[in-house]
């Protein structure tokens, strides 16, 4: 008898614990409208959003703050000027770029190290060797300055390079790494992979090279609530980038290669053991002069944009 009473006890507080865990439809079209959506996608300065969420860093207070997945830099960008999420991964030739569309200010810089690899089996070791050959990209955006950047050395063949656009960042690896293209501007961890799987890194960016990769954020997105939600996010980017970079929790990096990322496991060990460095800072004014004159040499610059109004307020705090 004292067996069955605890039972029915135990019944009576399970079903009361999910009665109150149960949002009614208003609360949860309230919450839905309170939250922060951040577009991300699979990019070595996403990971500590990546990492924020499978370790509760997203959750471990009253934050509202949900990951929205995408493969390519593009579909971002039209999600943010649908208004279908207030943040996002982008970059400061983006930014630029987007203002007719939609008002985006810079909401954090961060580090996007990006290589020019060249697939293996074909003779290419040098720049040069590119000569009449593919090289995939996505035009105007960071890869597309970079691809100028990196073919520098042989500049005056440009018109020689074939530059495919393919804006699925994990589709052009795989074209790369079955050889339907010859060379590819690929972010981190697909640089590494591919390197660690016999293709040839031609160029890689340094620590002392232009940051141009960013969180952006809709300057319509001002409620204060949203504007809470966004300051939140910069203290969880920022903690788990340090939890990263200090080589903390490498099962959860593994997973998160393998499950987010799409690489395999011998890569997401060696990645997750010897993680990248992921850095973090706030935007500042002169961050823009290689975006500037990078779409001003492409006669793309809009007319008429102040950079110190792009430079959300959070970032400076």
């Amino acid at each position: 008898m004292r067996n069955l009473v605890c039972i029915l006890i135990l019944i009576l507080l399970a079903s009361c614990t999910k009665r109150e865990a149960t949002l009614s439809p208003e609360e949860a079209a309230r919450r839905d409208s309170t939250a922060l959506r951040v577009a991300v996608m699979p990019t070595w300065s996403c990971l500590p959003l990546y990492y924020a969420e499978s370790t509760g860093l997203l959750t471990d207070s009253d934050t509202n703050i949900r990951l929205l997945r995408y493969t390519a830099q593009m579909d971002i960008d039209t999600t943010l000027a649908r208004g279908h999420a207030e943040v996002g991964y982008s970059d400061l030739i983006r930014l630029l770029r987007l203002q007719r569309e939609a008002r985006l200010q810079a909401l954090l810089s961060m580090d996007e190290p990006v290589a020019l690899v060249a697939v293996k089996g074909r003779r290419v070791s040098k720049v040069h060797q590119l000569k009449e050959k593919t090289v995939a990209m996505s035009r105007l955006c960071i890869t597309d300055y970079w691809c100028d950047r990196m073919l520098e050395p042989a500049d005056d063949e440009a018109e020689t390079f074939y530059r495919p656009q393919v804006h699925n960042v994990r589709l052009r690896t795989d074209m790369l790494r079955t050889g339907l293209i010859d060379a590819a501007i690929l972010p981190e961890p697909y640089a590494t992979w591919m390197d660690m799987t016999g293709n040839k890194v031609l160029r890689r960016t340094t620590d002392k090279d232009p940051q141009l990769a960013i969180l952006t954020v809709r300057s319509e997105a001002a409620t204060k609530t949203h504007t809470e939600q966004t300051m939140r996010l910069v203290e969880v980017y920022r903690k788990a980038a340090q939890q990263i970079a200090n080589g903390e929790a490498t099962q959860t990096l593994r997973t998160i290669l393998m499950r987010e990322y799409g690489l395999p496991a011998e890569a997401a060990d060696s990645l997750a053991l010897h993680p990248i460095p992921t850095l973090c800072r706030p935007t500042a004014t002169a961050d823009f002069a290689p975006a500037t004159k990078f779409l001003t040499d492409r006669q793309r610059l809009p007319k008429g944009l102040v950079t110190d109004s792009l430079i959300h307020s959070v970032a400076t705090k």
